[in-house]
């Protein structure tokens, strides 16, 4: 196929200002090719490339692996007992205490296994404990948080136990074994008093202060919000000796802390789980007693009636009474009663004094009628 280039419609523009512009201008259109219409639609038409990026493929992103928590083995209660024979309690530590701090204060006592801290008041309960404590968002209220400390052999506690009340950036420690002997709990009931009406926003080192006049002490315990760590109102406080509670129960009604008068009293002996069955049993006894006691006050003798009662009644039929038959077994009439002659006198007189007071009553009114 023929095609016309630029420089022949060029040179046939230019030829229209001389004489030879016919001519040229019949070259160019004798020479023009003839194209059928079949030829046109045979020919591929050309596709034009559009300018811009080219669309990234996306690959398919794998579904991310299941992580699962890891399988702590479950202990018996046997080895969980022998694992808290070995676990000691330190409270009332500054709360920018570190571990390796406290490692350091306990190393020479004996081999440490693991150290964990508990008790740490969060600042966003909706984030979650884990969360807040590994951004570090603790909350501005809290002072004071508790640890835990498991030895290798149970023989470290004792020296463990000699660190109590040591002070530590303003803080006395409370240092105290998780399972306590016989012995110990009979000794800590001696030696403590439980102490009510306590502000909220108190702290150990001011019940310190303001019971120390009492005694020695070895360690105050105040309960608080694991959240919020805002304190309860109410805690223990144990004495070097037994006289340091004597003497807090002479005073007890001049001792106040912020401007609140602090309600003390004797501890009493704990429920543990030795004398849990002989506490039940005192239990059931009082309530024995307590069921003669009602019994006995009221004014009904005899068993009381029961919801069971009307079933047991309503299987019993109640049996007629028969009426008495003679000897031919027919209804036996009873004869009319019959009265002796001193009765029937007295009866006739009674009716008789009945009418001559009816008529003499009759007569009188008609004779007032008349006057």
């Amino acid at each position: 196929m023929d095609c016309y280039k630029i420089g022949d419609i060029s040179s046939l523009l230019n030829a229209s200002s001389t004489n030879n512009a016919p001519a040229a201008a019949s070259k160019l259109f004798d020479t023009a090719p003839t194209v059928s219409v079949e030829e046109v639609y045979a020919k591929p038409v050309p596709i034009t490339k559009t300018k811009g990026k080219r669309p990234k493929k996306t690959k398919a992103i794998p579904d991310p692996p299941i992580v699962t928590a890891p399988e702590f083995p479950q202990l018996s209660a046997e080895e969980q007992l022998e694992i808290d024979r070995r676990t000691l309690f330190v409270g009332n530590l500054p709360i920018e205490y570190k571990k390796k701090e406290l490692r350091k204060l306990f190393d020479d006592c004996g081999k440490i296994e693991s150290l964990r801290f508990r008790s740490v008041a969060i600042a966003d309960l909706k984030l979650g404990r884990k969360a807040c404590l590994k951004s570090g968002k603790v909350n501005e209220n809290a002072t004071n948080k508790n640890a835990y400390i498991v030895f290798a052999d149970k023989e470290c506690l004792e020296p463990a136990c000699s660190k109590n009340a040591t002070l530590i950036n303003d803080h006395y420690i409370r240092v105290d074994k998780v399972i306590k002997s016989k012995k110990d709990v009979t000794d800590n009931n001696q030696k403590s008093i439980f102490v009510g009406n306590i502000p909220f926003s108190a702290s150990e080192e001011d019940i310190r202060v303001g019971l120390q006049q009492c005694g020695d002490i070895e360690y105050v315990r105040l309960l608080r919000d694991a959240a919020t760590n805002i304190g309860k109102g109410f805690g223990y406080v144990k004495f070097a000796d037994s006289s340091g509670v004597q003497f807090a129960m002479k005073v007890k009604d001049s001792i106040e802390v912020g401007g609140r008068k602090l309600r003390i009293q004797k501890c009493k002996s704990k429920i543990t789980l030795e004398n849990t069955k002989k506490a039940k049993e005192a239990k059931a006894k009082l309530k024995n007693k307590k069921a003669r006691i009602t019994e006995r006050s009221t004014s009904f003798r005899g068993r009381k009636s029961k919801g069971t009662d009307k079933n047991e009644f309503a299987e019993k039929k109640v049996r007629s009474r028969p009426n008495p038959k003679n000897a031919h077994g027919k209804p036996q009439h009873t004869k009319p009663k019959t009265l002796s002659k001193k009765k029937f006198d007295k009866k006739v007189n009674k009716v008789s004094k009945k009418s001559q007071s009816n008529s003499n009553s009759g007569k009188k009114s008609k004779m007032v009628k008349e006057v």
